[in-house]
């Protein structure tokens, strides 16, 4: 089945140089703008709807809905601009799900992409098979824009104040598209990103349900599965194959912390699971209603169970078990089966190290960097060396 790329981004972020580059590619593009247009011709659902809400003088001499008598119906007026989207949106995404299914059915192109300004206000994110987020730097933008348009930057402004930052963006995305840099650099992140896609067999979504809250992640891999009430911080990275679940209670993540490839994070029967900022849970770690303070760092394949907590600056040792209800003070070393304590000692500084590398490994691979230059690594070294974890 034909691949979708939901492809988005603000004011001046290159969206359109992304969609531009992908149908020279061969995609098939989707404008949802000109679907805008398509809702509001005569005898569509939308247009007898707008009709009926907004009164017949928004309606043309030619029968078309007249865009700008609309637009001063609802410019400045959230509960009116509201009552519009209720009617358009809904009308665009039909419109959006029918092209799809025709595309698939013919196997005309070998990649779709829908192209959205909107599309996480719209909720259209669900129709694709990743989500690809172009971003730019606001006074870079603000530059661009007024360059572009030959617009004020009073107006420039207000319209980015208007949309979802980069950083709301860029939590729910799959791909991060920086655009910062030469229109060179910027096509040859999207080239990356396009024979990923086209390579890869079957490439799968990560699950995130309702409830979900991800705030300004580093990272979600498309492989990951978050089910239930769940919350992760800014600047978290949740890798390969990691597994969020909880059907009662809650999971808190807290920010910068890393849960590695293959983690395992479940609530117990009378317990939530809450993991604290700048931590790092390796690979196969699995944590079930258990507590675990800042700045820790807990090795491979380590169980922590039930009731269990674990205090800040410490380290569990890989393959150890901490059983239901055990609890062990900050600065602790833990180690073995049943797990026991074997030693104190501050590990704050070098666990929150660990933690800021994996945050910024974390951000250069949603831009498609899979290595950390030796530059950035000796900034976050010098950082945290001056760093007193309270």
């Amino acid at each position: 089945m034909t691949r979708v790329i939901c492809l988005t981004g603000g004011i001046a972020s290159g969206k359109s140089t992304a969609a531009r580059f992908l149908m020279e590619q061969g995609a098939h593009v989707i404008d949802a703008d000109l679907l805008g247009h398509r809702s509001y011709e005569p005898g569509s659902p939308a247009h007898a709807k707008v009709a009926e809400a907004f009164g017949n003088e928004v309606v043309a001499a030619d029968g078309r809905i007249d865009r700008k008598v609309l637009g001063a119906k609802v410019f400045g007026k959230p509960d009116e601009l509201k009552k519009l989207t209720d009617i358009v949106w809904p009308a665009i995404r039909t419109l959006a799900a029918e092209e799809i299914a025709r595309v698939r059915a013919q196997r005309s192109a070998p990649l779709i992409v829908l192209e959205a300004a909107i599309l996480f206000e719209a909720g259209w994110q669900d129709l694709g098979d990743e989500v690809w987020v172009c971003i730019v730097d606001r006074e870079v933008a603000i530059a661009r824009a007024m360059a572009r348009d030959a617009a004020e930057r009073a107006g420039i402004e207000r319209r980015l104040d208007a949309q979802l930052s980069n950083a709301e963006r860029i939590a729910r995305a799959d791909v991060v598209v920086d655009n910062n840099g030469t229109p060179e650099q910027m096509l040859a992140r999207l080239r990356r990103h396009w024979e990923r896609v086209r390579s890869t067999p079957e490439l799968r979504m990560p699950h995130v349900g309702p409830e979900v809250e991800l705030d300004g992640l580093a990272l979600l891999h498309p492989t990951a599965q978050l089910h239930g009430r769940v919350r992760v911080g800014p600047g978290a990275s949740i890798w390969p194959y990691v597994v969020m679940r909880s059907e009662m209670h809650h999971i808190s993540i807290g920010a910068r912390t890393n849960l590695q490839d293959f983690v395992m994070v479940h609530v117990g029967n009378d317990t939530p699971t809450i993991v604290g900022e700048d931590c790092s849970i390796t690979h196969r770690v699995t944590l079930h209603g258990c507590e675990i303070g800042d700045r820790c760092l807990i090795g491979i394949n380590a169980t922590i169970m039930d009731g269990a907590k674990i205090g800040s600056n410490s380290i569990v040792a890989g393959h150890a078990i901490v059983m239901q209800n055990q609890t062990f003070p900050e600065n602790s070393v833990i180690a073995g089966v049943p797990a026991k304590l074997i030693a104190t000692r501050d590990s704050g500084t070098a666990n929150l190290l660990n933690a800021r590398f994996y945050e910024a490994i974390a951000r250069g691979l949603a831009r498609g960097e899979e290595r950390l230059s030796e530059d950035e690594a000796r900034r976050i070294a010098q950082s945290v060396q001056g760093a007193q974890p309270q």
